[in-house]
């Protein structure tokens, strides 16, 4: 029943995601997925292949290829069975939550709490809108909770198939061996060594056999301590409640850019003052435990919580120039934990206080969201323009090409934005959303941002579009 309640819960606050359509990187993992439908091409996607030969940095077969090739052979681009797939294991995560903290602590409070943070937070709006990190984060955390609790139950060898199948998701979960140390007696310890074993080896496959592009500056590693510190406040924040495009407006000096309320409207009315209460509850609890009871901080089941949120953190705190909030569905259990571990102490009016104040900044945060992340606004947007474009064009002679002109209606903004077409082409991912679309990988996509049609290219061949 508990799980029920977070379930509901959960849809209520996320199901605009189930009419977000797909966008920019969706059709790219459509594109590199497809095979010619031969069981030994199918079988090749499970394959090690260096970044330079397929223009894609690690490896992730299970939730990336193996899917997005079962997903579009069923399916095509009905975007509607993904969500339900996505949503789905969002709800297996929400109870392996619920499960995992309960067999741990023993308070159904906690439990129930926790679980119901780690599904409805804010956090999950880069999860449960951007589909190809939501997937694949999601079915790794999936496994990774499954690998924690069968090891748990001291079934080691479940457990570690399990984890098998979790790096193979994802490499956000590379940590996990971390994690079992702590459930782990000293008689059980040689146990971990194939899971840290596995990890290796995925690091290795990662890093040294498909390596990265030399000219995405977003995977390079960075170890400076300051900038390190300021990732790990970032993620957080926004595990706590606060929404990720707030990094967009931090001037120097903590100063906030005023184009904010331009863009949150009423919900700074919101998100500020409900994150001020939540935060000052949590700091006074943690200020009295430690005037009062410093010990609770030295129990093994807090300090269980406070290493896996810190070596969950471990696969991305370095790479401060790719942060993610989908990357935090890892360690939301723990960071959630930890608060709960802390407020449970507050009387029992500031914890109700706490947990409105939370939800309202979640809540408000979530919706806010919903109209301005960058995956929820482009799928709309796309679908806009497939749309049009099967209307006006319902098939395409072999040899074709699209041309989409800018909008004249359209205000400029600055050169790096560009017009409409220039958008277009993030959106619609260069010509792979109408190859898909039209089934037919020789067809090509003009943007009048980018170049527009190439002198000497048929004229009867072109078929143009306004990108609205």
């Amino acid at each position: 029943m508990p799980i029920i309640i977070i379930w509901i819960a959960v849809l209520l606050a996320y199901f605009p995601t189930f009419s977000a359509y797909f966008s920019g990187d969706d059709f790219f993992m459509f594109k590199i997925s497809l095979t010619n439908g031969s069981f030994g091409e199918f079988i090749k996607l499970l394959g090690i292949y260096p970044f330079e030969e397929r223009g894609i940095a690690f490896y992730r077969p299970l939730f990336r290829e193996i899917l997005h090739n079962i997903y579009f052979n069923f399916f095509g681009l009905n975007h509607i069975p993904f969500r339900i797939l996505l949503m789905g294991v969002h709800f297996i995560n929400i109870s392996l939550v619920y499960f995992l903290i309960q067999n741990i602590f023993k308070k159904r409070f906690l439990s129930f709490f926790v679980a119901l943070f780690f599904g409805i937070s804010s956090a999950n709006v880069a999860t449960l809108y951007y589909i190809p990190g939501g997937i694949e984060s999601s079915g790794a955390v999936m496994f990774a909770l499954l690998t924690i609790i069968f090891y748990k139950l001291k079934k080691y060898l479940l457990s570690l198939v399990i984890f098998l199948l979790a790096l193979s998701s994802h490499e956000i979960i590379l940590a996990t061996p971390l994690i079992l140390l702590a459930l782990s007696s000293k008689k059980a310890l040689i146990k971990l060594i194939p899971f840290f074993l596995l990890s290796a080896i995925l690091l290795y496959i990662d890093t040294a056999k498909i390596g990265f592009s030399p000219g995405e500056v977003q995977y390079k590693f960075i170890f400076n301590p300051k900038i390190i510190g300021q990732s790990f406040i970032w993620y957080l924040s926004w595990g706590f409640g606060i929404p990720e495009m707030l990094q967009d407006f931090v001037l120097p000096g903590l100063n906030l850019n005023p184009n904010l309320i331009r863009y949150w409207g009423d919900f700074f009315k919101i998100i500020f003052p409900a994150f001020f209460v939540s935060f000052a509850l949590l700091v006074t609890s943690t200020l009295y435990l430690l005037h009062k009871k410093s010990s609770v901080f030295l129990n093994k089941k807090f300090l269980f919580l406070l290493l896996w949120l810190m070596t969950g953190l471990l696969p991305i705190i370095f790479l401060p120039s790719h942060k993610s909030s989908h990357y935090l569905i890892f360690v939301l259990p723990a960071l959630w934990g930890i608060i709960f571990y802390i407020t449970n102490t507050l009387p029992k009016t500031l914890l109700f206080i706490f947990i409105i104040s939370s939800l309202f900044l979640n809540i408000a945060s979530i919706k806010l969201g919903e109209q301005t992340h960058w995956a929820a606004t482009r799928g709309k947007t796309a679908q806009k323009l497939i749309k049009e474009l099967r209307s006006t064009y319902l098939s395409l002679p072999k040899g074709a090409a699209i041309y989409f002109a800018n909008d004249p209606a359209y205000p400029y903004l600055t050169k790096e934005w560009g017009g409409t077409s220039k958008q277009a082409s993030f959106i619609l991912n260069g010509a792979d959303a109408l190859q898909l679309l039209y089934k037919d990988p020789f067809l090509q996509v003009f943007y009048e941002d980018l170049g527009g049609i190439p002198k000497g290219f048929p004229p009867d061949k072109i078929y143009s579009l306004v990108a609205r």
